[in-house]
């Protein structure tokens, strides 16, 4: 609950819990979200009529296919649930013979016998079966997987687990696609899973100052997922110890924490810097800085002002991102500012 209730805190609102013997619990939350602007955003596959659509879940897990089974029926369609490749095929096969042929097959990739993929294949390979359209859940995702699905035949994959309104959203680009439009992208994007590992070669160390730790966790994992390996204190203060005590090739520095603020952490790092430089250049260094000389430091604050911003650039920060983090923004910024080269740093 302690959990739940920063989250929410996190965007603007509260939450909190009411009990009563005998009855059970009511857990509730609040939140703040800004209203968007008319004409910001156009969908390019308006949502489909999902009303009496007849659609086929294919996935060996039993909640995965009572929640799915679930979610569809509330929107008026007609699913069916098998656990797994041959059961699939038979059901595709008798709704043929029954003139009430599947819309849409779900089809988890990782099941045991025949997964995903090799499904996929095998109906797409029966010219029978071309009026169905097919969409891929898969619980992890590397790049170069759109392609891949694409050409198999699918007509659209998500990650797991997926949320209700992407779900909708994702049943009705294959939808579109049935009915002969023709969308932008063919498959989805809804898997921020596709930047796993995408720093995996680098030796890089990084070193996250964030004093909520849910954010921290939230930053720690992404990271982790990303292929990085991450070093964690919850102040400014600390941060400039721990880089006293190890080479860091990047710092993610949060802009308000207690004891140090991640601005005043900034300009000591900057400071500094200059000072052993000067030293350097005056042939008056004796031993070496434990950090580099220009070390990135990008900013991280649930502020998106652009005072803000010129505050955190003037400070010596060189890049900035809002909070909550997401992987793809986190991605973005590390593609940017991480050394290139492989630095082969000693363990410590």
């Amino acid at each position: 609950m302690s959990i739940s209730r920063q989250l929410a805190e996190l965007m603007g609102g509260e939450a909190g819990v009411s009990s009563e013997e005998g009855k059970g619990s009511e857990f509730w939350f609040t939140a703040r979200f800004s209203k968007q602007a008319v004409g910001v955003h156009k969908e390019s596959i308006p949502p489909a009529d999902l009303h009496g659509v007849r659609v086929l879940i294919v996935d060996d897990s039993a909640t995965s296919r009572e929640i799915l089974t679930a979610r569809m029926a509330s929107w008026g369609m007609r699913p069916i649930d098998v656990k797994d490749g041959a059961e699939a095929l038979h059901a595709l096969y008798m709704a043929l013979n029954e003139n009430d042929p599947f819309c849409i097959a779900v089809i988890d990739i990782r099941m045991p016998g025949m997964n995903g993929e090799t499904l996929g294949s095998v109906i797409r390979a029966d010219k029978r079966l071309a009026g169905t359209r097919m969409m891929l859940l898969t619980s992890v995702g590397m790049r170069g997987d759109t392609n891949r699905f694409q050409k198999i035949g699918f007509s659209a994959y998500a990650a797991k687990p997926i949320l209700h309104r992407e779900l909708k959203a994702v049943l009705s680009l294959a939808l579109a696609e049935q009915a002969g439009i023709e969308p932008k992208l063919s498959t989805t994007r809804h898997s921020a899973r596709e930047n796993m590992n995408l720093f995996i070669d680098r030796k890089a160390r990084i070193l996250l100052a964030e004093d909520d730790i849910t954010n921290r966790l939230v930053a720690l994992g992404i990271l982790k997922k990303l292929g990085l390996r991450a070093d964690a204190v919850p102040n400014g203060a600390e941060a400039l110890i721990a880089m006293q005590a190890k080479p860091y090739d990047l710092v993610l520095m949060d802009v308000n924490m207690p004891v140090m603020n991640g601005i005043e952490a900034t300009k000591r790092i900057r400071n500094y810097e200059k000072m052993m430089m000067a030293r350097e250049e005056n042939k008056m260094m004796n031993y070496l800085p434990s950090f580099s000389s220009i070390i990135p430091i990008i900013a991280m604050t649930a502020k998106a002002m652009q005072g803000d911003r010129e505050l955190c650039m003037e400070a010596g920060m060189n890049d900035y991102i809002t909070k909550p983090v997401s992987p793809q923004a986190l991605a973005k910024v590390l593609e940017k500012w991480l050394p290139k080269d492989e630095l082969d740093h000693p363990e410590m």
